[in-house]
């Protein structure tokens, strides 16, 4: 099966640096443009069912995409972005000068939770769970799935389907509809294409 994954469309909050987590943002006109390029991207894509985060800006991207390729889309909270307690709505720059210490806590310790937060842990849990859902799915190996998730989440997914260690989630970068292709093999699976963003430009 081939699993196509992209990060959402860029919000407000994005172009400004804004921490998201699970804060429901909407697309911003940009992040609605880029959904529409992605979505000619994937015009002849074998796609056969989209799965997206239950929050806004990536049900909104899956949706664009959906109707302009004829595909529903199915939103589940397992592809929700990570929350990130007291850090929302923060910059990177404000979290180390309100919370000195706590992102190099973060990205070294994945049990480490933000005030009020979630660890990566858990939401590897999640990706977990998501991935022994499509494993069930009647899906030829040369057909495939679109997963439109956030930036922690899309990682971890891409993380586990190769099984690669956590600790490369500091080594893999997601632009806003950007996009990622895994054939998912049980025990084999490729990474075809990464962070591709060619289709943005055009």
């Amino acid at each position: 099966m081939l699993i196509y994954i992209t990060r959402h469309g860029q919000t407000y909050w994005n172009d400004t640096g804004k921490t998201q987590g699970i804060k429901d943002i909407p697309l911003n006109d940009k992040g609605r443009e880029q959904a529409v390029k992605l979505a000619r991207r994937l015009w002849d894509a074998p796609v056969q069912a989209i799965y997206t985060s239950d929050l806004k800006r990536a049900t909104e991207t899956g949706n664009i995409i959906g109707n302009a390729i004829g595909k529903v889309c199915l939103a589940t909270p397992h592809l929700r972005e990570a929350n990130f307690g007291e850090w929302e709505g923060l910059t990177i720059k404000e979290i180390e000068e309100i919370f000195p210490g706590q992102l190099e806590s973060w990205y070294e310790d994945p049990g480490f939770r933000a005030p009020g937060g979630e660890s990566i842990n858990c939401v590897k849990k999640r990706v977990r769970c998501f991935i022994d859902q499509i494993k069930e799915l009647d899906i030829d190996k040369d057909q495939g799935i679109l997963v439109v998730s956030h930036a922690l989440t899309s990682k971890l997914l891409i993380i586990e389907l190769l099984g690669l260690p956590i600790s490369f989630i500091q080594r893999i970068k997601l632009s806003n509809a950007g996009l990622t292709i895994i054939r998912a093999i049980e025990g084999e699976s490729a990474l075809l294409l990464h962070n591709d963003t060619c289709h943005l430009y055009e």
